[in-house]
């Protein structure tokens, strides 16, 4: 076994990030699902926050813990697939859970503690915006 010193291991690092890809996509990007975004769409104009959207996020959140509480769904319903992201946020906080009991999981997301607690402010968050 050698042993390769640190700088030798950078040199060979640059030159593997250096060299290019000898294969090339064969798929078109539209086909992969990417959305092409028009010129107006640029960061630069987008400074302010659009009131709308952020309701419409809120609501969205709500949706899902409402949905938890008052009718898990399964991980695999129609609902989750078209919600997964907003699904997939409210899981990574903690908000809703598959975990029944310690280590014991079953294929329905139901709403946590803090889900119903989170679900309470957006509650209120959602009247005063309205």
């Amino acid at each position: 076994m050698s042993v390769t010193s640190l700088e030798e291991w950078r040199k060979k690092q640059e030159e593997l990030s250096k060299s290019k890809s000898q294969s090339k996509q064969s798929i078109k990007w539209d086909e992969l699902g990417v959305t092409h975004t028009s010129s107006n769409d640029s960061p630069a104009k987008e400074t302010v926050p659009d009131f709308n959207e952020d309701l419409e996020q809120l609501i969205a959140f709500w949706i899902v813990l409402d949905k938890a509480a008052r009718e898990p769904f399964t991980v695999k319903s129609n609902f989750a697939r078209k919600g997964a992201w907003h699904i997939g946020v409210c899981a990574s906080r903690g908000l809703i859970t598959t975990e029944v009991d310690y280590e014991i999981f079953s294929n329905y997301w139901m709403i946590t503690e803090e889900g119903l607690d989170f679900k309470e402010d957006i509650d209120g968050r959602i009247q005063e915006l309205l």
